[in-house]
């Protein structure tokens, strides 16, 4: 092919591109290519048409070949972010890491380091980088998102909202930042803060549901209250199915704070109603669990294997019903000086899924793939003696537990029957692992269970199990609080008297009880409702589950 036909149809190739019609560069480009190889203007074009195609495989191909006759930091950004694509992620560490010594001062390159180092699970190298991305252009918007997900999960909460706030001065009106920032505050128990957050979205989108709801979650609403009169003034019609259970779940509290007690059932159970249709939660697969856990222990005693390390910190598992203290507990505890309260762990949960629940034909080999996952992800948390991993549910794999973590201490949180159904009822629960909380007869059925499969655990590990009723705790808070310490070999500290003050992050469905002063007889307040929960309490009684 002369060079006149050559040029002609590179330009038709660059026109097509420019009119993005991509399948006719490749057709065109790819014979073109095969002719002339080594014209690296029509390698770029094809290369960057097969990232438009995602056809990253192709893409590779080209910018490999612009890369071995010219080293520019562009093409190794490129590169570096067709190999993520194709999950090589270590290759494309190796070509961030090359555009940057050939422009140190790249913030996009620090960027997309970061993510292909969050992909290897580098999450503190990953915040390094984006902090250094940050650091070289303030208004790289795309790092300080980046950032404020991993600041989320490493549960950084006061660097978290400075991010935000970083955030807001690039978008004023950012939605998702303001509400994301009125969350945290809440975590923080900064509630005031979190409300002026939640308003102002509110203020900007009349229709914002999570804001609503998180608000009104928070605050004693009455007759007047302005965020209640703009929920009530928005058309369900309008509305999405999640946005649908938010505003009845807003609407059932408001009613409930304003005493009016019917409407206030008519809304939560529309809620839950609403939420059960879309759930894919199913009670008989959890039964079926809950055998499989007590199946798998018929004989403990063949089980007991030693490890040849020790643990260097001492996990302490909060365990019982969702919304039966365990979060007060934590609260108290962490606020001593050797024990860090790390909230609700699902690491356990994700190694037992993992490994699954038959019976293993090499139980030592199961219980210790166990053990070395669980203190690999908790081993980096604090450098407190203690860690708490105050999931609820782990009461299902106590066995478990004690067998993969001999050194643990468990603290099992039990409570009156009702009081704990009541409350799961009425709660709106983002993990659909909760869905048993959906109607009254399956929260009383999943209680029956926990309590049997609890009788269960007590029979084979006895005093293994330090068992705290939630009732007679909070009568004397101070004198239960030294019975948990010495099961935990520790001493008491003045300052767990202060342990409302502690501003430890608290994420769950607790975030505003754990704040205040303990109050008593609060496992009573469900008899106020009992002639609408009759359901609950016929099945608790079928049971045989006194209340």
């Amino acid at each position: 092919m002369n060079s006149n036909n050559f040029e002609k149809k590179k330009l038709k190739i660059l026109d097509l591109y420019k009119k993005q019609k991509f399948t006719e560069v490749i057709k065109i480009g790819e014979d073109l290519y095969n002719n002339q190889p080594n014209d690296h203007q029509l390698t770029y074009i094809l290369g960057l048409t097969s990232i438009n195609l995602k056809n990253f495989i192709e893409a590779e191909k080209y910018f490999e070949k612009l890369i071995s006759v010219k080293k520019t930091y562009q093409l190794y950004y490129i590169f570096g972010n067709i190999q993520k694509k194709l999950k090589k992620f270590k290759n494309s560490v190796t070509s961030f890491q090359n555009a940057i010594k050939l422009n140190p001062n790249f913030s996009e390159a620090y960027n997309s380091l970061g993510n292909a180092k969050k992909s290897l699970d580098l999450r503190d190298e990953a915040e390094q980088f984006y902090r250094k991305a940050i650091s070289l252009r303030e208004d790289n918007i795309e790092a300080l998102f980046n950032l404020t997900n991993i600041l989320k999960e490493k549960k950084k909460y006061k660097d978290l909202i400075l991010t935000y706030q970083q955030i807001l001065k690039l978008d004023k009106e950012n939605i998702k930042t303001i509400y994301n920032l009125g969350s945290a505050y809440l975590f923080l128990g900064d509630i005031s803060k979190a409300c002026e957050y939640f308003q102002k979205v509110i203020d900007i989108d009349h229709k914002h549901l999570p804001s609503y709801r998180n608000y009104i979650s928070v605050t004693k609403i009455d007759k007047e209250n302005n965020i209640f009169k703009k929920l009530t003034d928005i058309n369900l019609d309008e509305l999405g199915v999640e946005d649908k259970i938010l505003f009845f779940t807003a609407l059932s509290k408001s009613y409930f704070d304003l005493d009016q007690i019917s409407l206030g059932f008519n809304y939560l159970n529309k809620s839950n109603l609403l939420k059960k249709d879309i759930s894919k939660f199913s009670m008989n697969d959890e039964k079926k669990k809950f055998e499989k856990i007590k199946s798998f222990f018929e004989n403990p005693n063949i089980l007991n294997s030693k490890f040849k390390k020790n643990l260097i910190k001492t996990p302490v598992f909060i365990v019982g019903m969702p919304r039966s203290g365990t979060s007060l507990i934590e609260q108290i505890l962490s606020t001593h000086s050797k024990i860090h309260g790390a909230g609700e762990l699902n690491y356990l949960q994700k190694i037992i899924d993992q490994l699954g629940l038959e019976k293993p034909s090499n139980f030592k080999d199961y219980f210790s793939k166990i053990r070395h996952f669980y203190n690999e992800q908790t081993s980096k948390i604090s450098n407190k003696n203690f860690v708490i991993d105050k999931m609820p549910v782990n009461f299902r794999w106590i066995g478990f537990i004690l067998k993969s973590l001999p050194e643990a201490k468990i603290i099992h949180i039990y409570r009156n029957p009702m009081a704990v159904c009541w409350s799961n009822y009425k709660t709106l629960f983002v993990d659909s692992g909760m869905d048993f909380s959906l109607s009254q007869k399956d929260v009383a059925n999943y209680y029956s269970f926990y309590l049997d499969l609890m009788r269960f655990w007590k029979q084979y590990f006895k005093e293994q199990i330090l068992h705290i009723n939630y009732e007679n705790f909070v009568q004397d808070y101070e004198k239960n609080t030294k019975k948990i310490l010495s099961y935990l070999e520790l001493n008491w500290e003045d300052q767990i008297k202060n342990y409302s003050n502690n501003d430890r992050v608290v994420t769950t469905a607790s975030y505003n009880q754990v704040r205040g002063s303990i109050k008593k007889n609060t496992s009573d307040k469900w008899k106020k409702y009992k002639d609408h929960l009759k359901i609950m309490q016929e099945t608790l009684k079928n049971k045989e589950i006194d209340f």
